[in-house]
């Protein structure tokens, strides 16, 4: 962890915060495969339109990924590749479609049809996209929220949950508009947990 941490983090006992340290490692590689899954399913879709470098590079920029996180979610989606079925699904697209231009419309008719057909291609890949920003964009809100209960859980004697959430939101600089979808979401599934129980302490004996 850094050294620049909350000083509640600091009291907490030595063992606990290594625990935490591995929770937070654990949470980085499941953000990783989560993206490299998610850009294999946006591969997927555009095989028939462009080769898996042009398809990953789309998601990258459609999750606004940026340095050693872009490059290790292409790193990892190559390497994911390689154990799926993709592979060969990407080479029978490539094969039949070339992903160039064919030249049945080298002509001057051919290149207003060509350029219809790119419009309308464009439309339906703005689209695709679209929803598999919004596929992506759950999958990893779901992969956040089931380790930022690991936090919670780990700090359950230490930290009140809406800390122990935003503690671990903050280590794994979460985005704003991704950060309090998890954040609600964390707290909601904790609030079926902890209400009933911290009702039962507050009745009288």
């Amino acid at each position: 962890m850094s050294a620049h941490h909350p000083v509640w983090l600091q009291r907490l006992p030595g063992d606990l915060r290594l625990r935490l340290e591995v929770a937070e490692a654990a949470a980085r590689e499941a953000r990783s495969q989560t993206h490299a899954h998610q850009a294999l399913d946006l591969v997927a879709v555009l095989a028939p339109r462009m080769p898996f470098d042009d398809a990953v590079d789309r998601y990258v920029e459609l999750m606004s990924l940026g340095g050693d996180e872009a490059e290790a979610v292409r790193t990892r989606a190559l390497a994911t590749l390689g154990e799926s079925d993709l592979t060969r699904e990407l080479a029978r697209e490539r094969h039949r479609t070339g992903w160039g231009l064919d030249w049945r419309y080298a002509t001057p008719l051919g290149a207003v049809r060509f350029v219809r057909r790119q419009l309308r291609r464009s439309a339906e890949e703005d689209l695709w996209t679209e929803l598999a920003a919004a596929r992506a964009e759950e999958a990893l809100v779901l992969t956040h929220v089931k380790h930022a209960l690991v936090f919670a859980h780990l700090l359950d004697h230490h930290a009140p949950p809406p800390r122990s959430v935003t503690h671990y939101l903050n280590r794994l600089e979460v985005p704003t508009s991704r950060w309090y979808a998890v954040y609600q979401r964390a707290l909601a599934e904790l609030a079926d947990i902890l209400l009933p129980r911290l009702f039962g302490e507050a009745e009288p004996d």
